[in-house]
């Protein structure tokens, strides 16, 4: 180390203590000047510190308490203007009732005068031209004798009740005839209460798919029974079916086309069917399947001559919820159903009143047993052409029920099979004169009757 950086350390080191020791001297022999002033002043800040956050907080208590009284008063408010506006609509329904009301009555007593009067004119006429021209028996309802009344006698005049009581005993080709003859008939024929049925069957060789389509597209919402009974349609067709959602009853009976997937579309869209009539179609186990699914309600249910599905098929009705609620069951032709399927089938339905198993031939007394065991509220029974029910079983049954049909011969050949079930050719069935009855012997019988 070099004497110049040893004097300049020695010399800064003196500085050093120098000054320590006299700022410790300074504050020890200068007393503090306005202490009590400078401690005066921080207690004031503190206290207007203080009293700013007291303020706040007490601020903040008032507003929340302000801003939900507000809130209370304004919903208070809106209550009281929307009863107001209530009891308005009230007072202007009630008047525009009563006066809506008065006006219908006084139409309605114009309209009957009118027709009386128009009546009793009509009358006099036909009284006049039966005084001067007296008609034949054979010409007494010729138009000729009509002519002068018809003309008068308007039946857009009449009340739309009136109308529309009369356009129900139409079919589907005489509406349609009668909505073409002027607007106002055109008008008539529109009532939504004339569409709530609609029958296709009747029709079914002059209507077509388009008419059909579009029919259930503009009506969709007011059908609610439906026939397509023997109508030979597209698949496209039976799908609109699923359009009706609120169809309660459908028959598409001998229906060629009908299939497993037209079911599908329809099961999904129209969930509210009581009545379903799948009868002498195509159907297979994949349709059994649905109708438990999408038809919980199902009240009334007839698959008569349906020999696609089997005994699987018939034990879905029971899957889930099922169709336990059937009231109405007919499976007569269905050569293929067994013992175990009704079995299960008089397990779950008990509410079940009318049931139809004619033609069944592979049926045996158990499944008797097991409708006695399960169906309690069984009051109809029809067992025609069942060669494996025994008599006795019969007669046993006719005690549970209110009224019985039964006949243990074979099963006639027009019926399509032999007493096994097995499908007959053409040349084995013979069809049936025109003087040939069909009789059924031991048919309806009570259970104080004996069977032969």
């Amino acid at each position: 180390m070099t004497p110049e950086l040893m004097i300049k350390a020695c010399t800064f080191y003196t500085g050093h203590l120098v000054k320590t020791h006299f700022c410790i001297w300074r504050d020890i022999a200068i007393p503090l000047i306005n202490e009590e002033n400078i401690l005066a002043e921080k207690m004031e800040k503190a206290i207007e510190y203080d009293n700013f956050r007291l303020q706040k907080y007490v601020f903040r208590l008032w507003h929340s308490y302000a801003a939900g009284q507000k809130k209370l008063l304004t919903e208070a408010l809106l209550r009281i203007r929307k009863m107001c506006h209530h009891y308005k609509l009230i007072i202007t329904l009630t008047k525009w009732r009563d006066k809506a009301r008065y006006e219908y009555k006084k139409r309605e007593d114009e309209l009957m005068l009118k027709h009386e009067l128009q009546l009793r004119k009509w009358r006099s006429k036909v009284k006049v031209a039966a005084k001067e021209e007296p008609i034949p028996p054979e010409h007494s309802l010729s138009k000729a004798s009509l002519l002068g009344g018809i003309p008068e006698c308007d039946i857009s005049l009449l009340p739309e009740r009136a109308v529309s009581q009369i356009f129900y005993y139409l079919t589907l080709r005489e509406l349609v005839i009668c909505g073409q003859v002027c607007h106002s008939w055109m008008l008539m024929t529109q009532a939504s209460s004339l569409w709530n049925s609609i029958d296709f069957s009747k029709v079914k060789n002059i209507i077509t798919d388009k008419y059909i389509v579009s029919t259930l597209q503009r009506w969709r919402l007011n059908v609610l029974r439906l026939n397509f009974r023997g109508c030979l349609l597209r698949s496209k067709t039976l799908r609109s079916v699923s359009l009706c959602r609120n169809l309660q009853e459908l028959n598409v009976s001998d229906c060629p086309t009908l299939t497993d997937e037209s079911m599908r579309y329809i099961s999904e869209g129209c969930a509210g069917v009581l009545y379903l009539n799948l009868s002498n179609t195509t159907i297979t186990n994949r349709t059994m399947r649905l109708l438990p699914r999408y038809f919980p309600n199902l009240q009334n249910l007839s698959l008569a001559y349906c020999r696609k599905f089997t005994d699987k098929g018939l034990r879905y009705l029971n899957l889930g919820n099922g169709c336990h609620k059937l009231i109405y069951l007919d499976l007569s032709g269905c050569t293929q159903i067994t013992d175990s399927a009704m079995e299960m089938l008089s397990a779950k339905c008990h509410y079940l009143h009318i049931l139809d198993i004619s033609g069944c031939v592979l049926l045996t007394d158990q499944m008797l047993e097991d409708l006695q065991m399960g169906c309690k509220q069984l009051r109809i029974l029809k067992m025609q052409y069942c060669r494996l029910i025994s008599k006795e079983a019969a007669r046993r049954m006719s005690s549970m029920v209110q009224q019985q049909e039964y006949n243990p011969n074979d099963p006639p050949l027009w019926f399509g099979y032999d007493y096994e079930g097995k499908p007959l050719t053409k040349q084995e069935i013979t069809p049936l004169k025109e003087d040939e009855e069909i009789t059924v012997t031991d048919s309806i019988y009570s259970g104080e009757e004996e069977v032969v």
